[in-house]
């Protein structure tokens, strides 16, 4: 219709009328691209606070995650330290099962994995500029990128070696009543009766304290929880910032 119209005051020579027309037209083309603009702009919006919403659970998992390992490291390094002060003094309060459980329960470990695939999905689609706040962003990404600390993944040598020691037997009387697990990985340690009797237990026990090498590994599998313990409580101090920021930021919406 426009374009009839214009060519009727083209003819007619209605310069004014054409001038009017091309305008009209010019307008309603921009203003046009400036409601597509805007609407692209609102769907990576939408998009955005959806991504945040997700990482914020995830951070949620983390902070859950990481409370229960420290916890169960202080547990396991607990057990270490009575097995150890039993190996360096041959003295001790405990019954000989009880260290000899503390020794098997020493090898235990809880791997601490960052929950990270909604920003690897961010990264993966090439959208993390979806989050337009440089600052959070790059939060996030210091957040990730370190997360792969090798000590909160280990599994020492004096897990294997221990275990090469004390009889399968007794293992599994130990799996079977004196540990726990959920679907979650939350792991517990709990005391429990002897399967054995006390001269096996002190003699199972003696044999593994007179190791000095497996003494040595269990030294350095205690400074590597210490270690790990003091990394995950700044993670959540991290994680427990990022999570607010997050928060701030979608309740802008």
């Amino acid at each position: 219709m426009i374009l009839r119209r214009v060519i009727a005051h083209f003819k007619k020579q209605e310069w004014t009328a054409i001038a009017i027309d091309f305008l009209i037209v010019v307008v309603g083309v921009f203003i046009g691209i400036q409601v597509s603009n805007w609407n692209a702009a609102r769907a990576d919006q939408v998009r955005a606070y959806g991504f945040l919403e997700r990482i914020r659970a995830d951070l949620d998992v983390d902070l859950v995650s990481y409370r229960d390992r420290l916890g169960f490291w202080r547990a396991v390094s607990g057990y270490g330290a009575k097995g150890l002060a039993y190996a360096e003094t041959g003295e001790t309060e405990e019954t000989k099962w009880q260290i000899l459980l503390a020794f098997f329960q020493a090898s235990q470990v809880a791997e601490q994995i960052t929950t990270n695939t909604t920003y690897e999905e961010l990264k993966s689609t090439g959208e993390l500029g979806l989050i337009g706040d440089i600052a959070l962003r790059g939060s996030l990404a210091s957040y990730y990128t370190n997360a792969a600390n090798p000590v909160m993944t280990e599994r020492p040598a004096y897990r294997e070696h221990v275990r090469g020691v004390i009889p399968l037997g007794i293992q599994l009387y130990i799996w079977e009543n004196c540990y726990s697990s959920d679907s979650a990985t939350v792991q517990e340690l709990h005391d429990c009766a002897s399967p054995v009797s006390e001269e096996q237990a002190a003699e199972i026990a003696d044999s593994i304290r007179r190791s000095d090498a497996l003494m040595a590994e269990l030294r350095y599998w205690i400074s590597s929880m210490h270690i790990a313990a003091v990394i995950a409580s700044q993670r959540i101090e991290v994680a427990t910032n990022l999570r607010e920021a997050v928060d701030e930021k979608t309740a802008r919406r």
